[in-house]
């Protein structure tokens, strides 16, 4: 059988003989990702493989519908994107332990979005006549619920170009979660279910791949998230027979939208297209993947979060990376940092 994994240096797909055990995938995993020791995570919420599975047929846990997240076992460091907030901004932790809302942040700029949006970055689709878009979304630390918001227009609604808005989106992922405390525990959710909920509710407060899984149920689509610096692509609620998928990018601290639109330098986001089916549109994510590699490889619209120079403006501390940045902040409070970039 074929199991297919997202690593952090790409995805990938091992074979195995259809009898395989746990033990026996490991063991193709390491060989596949060059790893010595790997974590790896299966399901939703996504949950460890441990140690007293490792007898256990993959077809008994149901395995091979997985597609699996790999991650070394000398990091803590998660190759699905957990947080964010904006380009304006470091993460916390990209440790998927942490909770995805949590309030320590720092204010890290990476890009400036208007510069982006002035250039209006887009790529041609000559397959439909149309052009693959960046909406960029604000740096208001709720990026990722307007980014996905906007494409959800209409959806679950009787009013067809009824808009979902952050705070809206936000409530109804707190809903969610109270409805199902089973499901979402303090195991889960890394904090209290209760305190979870409250600092979701947040303006300020980032929302990451939990938020996206449960939008992606509740809305019944699938959404790609396309890692502007890897290429990589996130299929949040693959495999559940959704009929639609959406497409945002992530720049590791930012989510912005990607849109269809047939008129040529359109700025009117009513007119977007922003679903697509499932089946018969791959074209749509090969070309928002097209779309990521101009942003990367041109305007570096990526922050990475494990080699940027950040400088404290408060008291002109210099550090490197998002581990020094969350020290910094947490022992001093100061909570306005900005990148130093490189301008050789």
């Amino acid at each position: 059988m074929q199991i297919r994994y997202k690593a952090p240096q790409g995805a990938g797909k091992v074979e195995v003989d259809d009898g395989a055990t746990v033990s026996q995938l490991l063991d193709a995993l390491k060989t596949g990702t060059g790893l010595a020791d790997v974590t790896v995570k299966y399901g939703w919420p996504p949950k460890a493989l441990e140690a007293h599975q490792y007898d256990t047929s993959l077809q008994e846990l149901g395995l091979q519908r997985e597609s699996l997240t790999i991650a070394s076992a000398a990091s803590t460091a998660d190759s699905v994107p957990t947080t964010e907030k904006s380009r304006e901004t470091t993460q916390k932790t990209t440790d998927p332990k942490e909770s995805s809302s949590s309030k320590t942040q720092s204010t890290a700029t990476a890009q400036g979005s208007m510069g982006i949006k002035d250039q209006n970055i887009s790529v041609n689709m000559p397959e439909t006549g149309s052009t693959l878009v960046l909406r960029i979304m604000p740096d208001d630390n709720s990026c990722m619920f307007t980014a996905v918001g906007g494409a959800l227009r209409g959806l679950n609604s009787a009013v067809a170009d009824k808009n979902y808005s952050a705070p809206e989106l936000r409530r109804i992922v707190v809903s969610h979660i109270e409805a199902n405390p089973e499901k979402y525990s303090a195991a889960i959710l890394g904090k209290a279910p209760l305190a979870y909920c409250h600092n979701i509710l947040q303006p300020d407060t980032w929302g990451g791949e939990i938020e996206l899984a449960i939008l992606s149920e509740i809305f019944a689509i699938e959404i790609d998230v396309i890692d502007v610096k890897t290429g990589t692509v996130y299929r949040i609620g693959e495999g559940n027979g959704y009929a639609q998928r959406c497409a945002v990018v992530y720049s590791n601290i930012h989510y912005d939208r990607l849109a269809e639109v047939f008129v040529e330098g359109q700025e009117e986001m009513d007119f977007d297209v922003t679903r697509w089916a499932v089946d018969g549109s791959d074209h749509i994510i090969a070309h928002a993947k097209e779309l990521c590699r101009v942003l990367r490889d041109k305007h570096h619209y990526y922050t990475s979060t494990s080699d940027f120079v950040v400088r404290c403006d408060i008291c002109q501390w210099i550090g490197q990376g998002q581990e020094s940045v969350v020290r910094h902040v947490k022992e001093t409070g100061h909570q306005s940092i900005t990148e130093i970039k490189d301008n050789s």
